[in-house]
């Protein structure tokens, strides 16, 4: 079986995710073992590690590792509230007994009780016509919390009644936010809309009590993270005209006089302080160099060219926090943004004291608690092998696209299909997402009983990675990120225990639909060079591109571990769902959700993905009655490019029996 060697170009995927979302899937690949447990952190029972995931994928998490127990809980969220916590989580904070985490792209705050880790909130940050402010950081003074959103917006939020109680406009597409001698300093950035209008150059200054900008300080160009210190200043990272070509600073704002005292020429994107030392941490785009700088802000002299002194090695530093109550150091490392990142505690001299790996993709930012929680219901033990869920993955043929060859299509390098159905049916059972590509790409995954069918109830649910974003023109249709996917149902008929009876499609709201392609064929060709676009052709005389994408860089977009340099899949093709919205040149992609019957079409927290065997039709469409099925087939059903946002694909966390 032909195999492509898998080559990520990091720096490049860093500066977009630093543009966009600074920058999300369980793989286990530095087996590593966990540390922290039983030593002990000095004034620190709980630490919460917040993971990104990647952009559009739905796929955030939030891990838990506890220093009494000594373990981590890495998808601590999900086993205790039992969904996900959205697309692209950005930023976390622990105010008074919550855990306030703002989700980008999802464009909320998720609000967390700390003792149980229940959801007691969500905060949607939504603009007047329903659109995505997109919240980014988070900031707190006297029970209120203050949200910078890409929007050009500062939220003010109530943190006893969760409500919103203004919106302050600032600067564009603000990057950061802090406090400081009761005002509050807001980084705008400007990088979103930078090849149009050019990048920000100003920090808002906003008085608290009258919540009004007072001043905008010009600091340079595309400020980003900023900081507060003791002693009355604040620092901001200056990011350059164009990122990629490290031009940066860390430039210091006295917050008495709102004036900029010193500017650092010094390599920085992300940075932390404790005391009168910064710990600076980069990493240039475009090369392999990146490292951790320790800094004495009083002198502006560098202390240690290099943090770490004890030879550990990290490969991407993504994150890098200070533990407030002992003044060690935590970084967090994200390998090639495809992968599970690692946390890596050591102490101020830089000596590594413990770490904790595989937390999840692309760990972004860590918290602190000195109290210890009880999880409501234990500590979420159920385990994702409980048989009401599918228990393996039969076949695994997805369609090229922006996230094969990379964890989410359960490869690794040199992979053949026996070790990518393995690995994906270990994603199956821990719920991680698996992408099918695009048109035609497909799963079979099976039960280890038969689920039954129960008349006039729904008997299947089907967990993607759909969300609303609302923000849809289209009068009455949910918008967000649908990327519906057609399901076949079978059962074990013969009795042999494997998937080849005949299958039977769940006809969903579109199945009648005249804008429906029946029969409809495509065919994906190898790119050469490996790294070109994927060229398709169709049987309605259609051709195109699987385009590559800015983000994703692996070797190709065309599944490694297949051995034919051509793809061919048959399937009823859904209408278009994706729709630019975007006014004055820009792309703002909006996919509408149908109304029903189809994965990955509604959020996994509602009615809307769950499906009925009764709506089982054979394939002349007539309806079957079946008394229960074992085995489901799901299919990315459109065939469909939309803009920088790439190909629909559909993509499957698990599938579930809801009568077991």
């Amino acid at each position: 079986m032909s195999v492509r060697k898998h080559i990520s170009v990091i720096q490049l995927f860093f500066a977009l995710c630093l543009l966009l979302i600074q920058g999300c899937d369980d793989m286990q690949d530095r087996n590593q073992p966990v540390g922290g447990g039983g030593s002990g952190e000095s004034g620190t029972e709980e630490i919460y590690i917040l993971c990104e995931g990647l952009f559009n994928l739905n796929n955030s998490t939030l891990a838990c590792h506890s220093f009494l127990s000594g373990t981590t809980t890495t998808d601590y969220f999900r086993q205790i509230n039992r969904r996900g916590l959205g697309d692209t989580a950005n930023d976390m904070a622990i105010y008074g007994d919550r855990l306030y985490i703002v989700v980008n792209v999802s464009s909320q705050i998720e609000v967390i009780d700390l003792l149980t880790g229940v959801s007691v909130g969500q905060v949607p940050l939504l603009t007047d016509n329903g659109s995505s402010r997109q919240p980014r950081n988070i900031a707190f003074e006297g029970r209120k919390a203050y949200v910078c959103s890409y929007d050009g917006t500062v939220a003010r939020i109530d943190t006893a009644s969760l409500a919103v109680e203004a919106y302050l406009s600032v600067g564009r597409n603000p990057d950061g936010i802090c406090v400081q001698n009761e005002k509050l300093y807001v980084s705008n950035s400007g990088a979103l809309d930078a090849s149009a209008t050019g990048v920000d150059r100003t920090v808002s200054v906003i008085d608290i009590p009258t919540f009004t900008e007072t001043r905008r300080i010009e600091v340079g160009p595309n400020p980003g993270p900023i900081r507060a210190d003791e002693y009355g200043y604040v620092y901001v990272a200056i990011r350059g005209e164009h990122i990629e070509k490290g031009e940066y600073q860390l430039v210091q704002i006295d917050a008495q006089t709102d004036v900029v005292t010193q500017v650092y020429e010094e390599k920085v994107l992300n940075f932390a302080i404790n005391d009168e030392l910064a710990y600076l941490s980069y990493t240039l785009s475009g090369t392999q160099e990146s490292g951790i700088k320790v800094m004495n802000v009083h002198t502006g002299q560098i202390v240690r060219e290099s943090f770490i002194t004890d030879g550990t090695q990290i490969h991407t530093p993504f994150s890098i926090q200070v533990n407030p109550f002992n003044g060690n150091i935590y970084l967090t490392d994200a390998y090639d943004y495809q992968v599970t990142g690692d946390v890596l505690c050591f102490n101020p001299q830089g000596e590594l004291q413990f770490r904790i790996d595989n937390v999840g993709l692309n760990p972004n930012c860590v918290v602190f608690s000195d109290r210890g929680s009880q999880p409501a219901g234990g500590d979420g033990s159920e385990t994702d092998t409980h048989p009401a869920y599918a228990q393996k993955v039969w076949e695994y043929v997805p369609a090229p696209g922006q996230f094969i060859n990379t964890t989410t299509s359960a490869y690794r390098e040199g992979y053949t299909y026996e070790e990518v159905l393995e690995y994906a049916t270990e994603r199956l059972q821990s719920h991680s997402l698996l992408s099918l590509g695009g048109f035609g790409g497909y799963i079979v995954v099976g039960f280890d009983h038969t689920v039954p069918n129960v008349p006039g109830e729904y008997d299947l649910k089907i967990y993607g990675n759909a969300y609303y974003n609302m923000y849809g023109s289209v009068t009455g249709a949910l918008a967000g990120s649908s990327e519906p996917g057609i399901v076949f149902v079978s059962k074990d008929t013969n009795g042999n225990g494997l998937p080849d009876d005949e299958w039977y499609e769940l006809a969903g709201s579109e199945y009648q639909s005249p804008e429906v392609i029946r029969e409809y064929e495509i065919t994906y060709y190898r790119p050469d060079p490996a790294n070109a676009d994927v060229y398709w052709t169709d049987n309605q005389g259609g051709e195109g591109y699987i385009y590559r994408s800015s983000t994703h860089l692996q070797d190709t977009y065309y599944p490694s571990w297949i051995e034919e340099d051509e793809i061919t899949f048959r399937g009823d093709r859904l209408p278009d769902n994706g729709v630019n919205e975007g006014t004055n040149g820009k792309e703002n992609w909006v996919s509408y959700c149908f109304p029903w019957g189809y994965a990955d079409n509604h959020p996994n927290s509602t009615e809307l993905c769950q499906f009925k065997i009764d709506w089982a039709v054979d394939n002349q469409g007539n309806p079957v009655q079946l008394d229960g099925i074992d085995f489901v087939r799901i299919y990315t059903a459109v065939n469909q490019h939309l803009g920088w946002t790439g190909e629909v694909s559909t993509e499957v966390q698990t599938v579930e029996d809801l009568h077991y």
